[in-house]
């Protein structure tokens, strides 16, 4: 075989064995909190801390980032979860859009790494917060929420209903919890997303391959087209949101804030890998509509940064 095919195999192995061993990790502790979580905290009890006032709730649910520390990887079992014991998919937006940024780890790692400027760290988490607290507003307004999902079906062998509580919530209520139990819910939920996570670290790992980043490096003389750059390789990169500070840290003093700003929003909130695994919860015309309205908004978010800053470079 060629050399130039066998070295670029190679590659696409490295990358893809690599996105998925990162991602493990993260998969594991998700789903091992979201089956915990199932069979021991009760659903009575998150719905009379859960405010009925819809911006509070939305607030609510962008918080539980900072108390259930997760990544992009992690928080996709934790979102199905907490749609079944009563959440709305809008309220499930929120926070799966900031928990990744919310995580106290992430922003550590993000202050250490750009510990000349501070600011970027912070930056994130109000960008993140606003952008995940905004787009859950606007799913909100959505007459029919279930319409946002895949059916009850595929989301749930068990039935469950937005309107009341499922025949699965009142279960988790009420028995006494057993390990096998736990063992099952945990292989089943980990079977789920781990077939989706295989196909999203295929797809990242080809794009990266056929995608240089000498490509990404074209855009670099332009405001805003390198924000539009940058964001799209966060997309194709699909790195965990746990390190991904120190693999923007390679941009600087080429890339401006702007566009540093964007890569660390966008990439935690949208990915090929995270998009494959939320196909198990929404459908696909809710993820191509959420995907626009995130793209859109940390555009705006890297060229506002962009003009406040005068195109300064970190």
């Amino acid at each position: 075989m060629n050399p130039y095919i066998l070295n670029r195999l190679s590659d696409f192995a490295m990358i893809f064995i690599g996105l998925l061993v990162e991602s493990m990790p993260f998969i594991v502790f998700g789903v091992a909190i979201s089956t915990l979580i199932g069979r021991y905290v009760k659903t009575s009890w998150i719905l009379k801390i859960k405010s009925k006032n819809t911006l509070v709730s939305h607030i609510q649910s962008m918080l539980i980032g900072m108390i259930l520390p997760v990544c992009e990887c992690g928080n996709i079992p934790l979102a199905k979860r907490l749609l079944l014991m009563g959440f709305k998919p809008s309220e499930v937006i929120t926070f799966m859009l900031a928990a990744p940024i919310f995580n106290p780890l992430v922003l550590i790692t993000t202050l250490v790494a750009f510990n000349l400027d501070p600011n970027v760290g912070f930056i994130r988490v109000i960008a993140g917060g606003l952008i995940s607290l905004l787009i859950g507003l606007i799913f909100s307004l959505h007459p029919v929420p279930d319409q946002l999902l895949v059916s009850k079906k595929a989301l749930s062998k068990k039935s469950f209903s937005f309107s009341g509580l499922s025949t699965f919530q009142k279960t988790v209520d009420t028995e006494p919890s057993h390990g096998i139990f736990l063992v099952n819910d945990f292989r089943e939920e980990f079977i789920n997303v781990f077939k989706m996570l295989i196909i999203g670290c295929f797809l990242a790992a080809a794009f990266q391959i056929l995608i240089p980043r000498d490509t990404i490096n074209m855009f670099v003389g332009s405001p805003s087209l390198s924000v539009a750059a940058l964001m799209f390789l966060a997309f194709v990169i699909s790195i965990c949101s746990s390190v991904d500070a120190f693999f923007a840290l390679s941009f600087v003093g080429t890339f401006n804030l702007g566009s540093i700003v964007a890569f660390l929003v966008f990439g935690p909130m949208i990915d090929i890998k995270s998009l494959m695994m939320l196909k198990t919860i929404f459908k696909n015309k809710t993820l191509i509509t959420l995907t626009i309205l995130v793209a859109l908004a940390c555009l705006i978010t890297g060229l506002s940064v962009n003009y406040f800053y005068k195109l300064n470079y970190l």
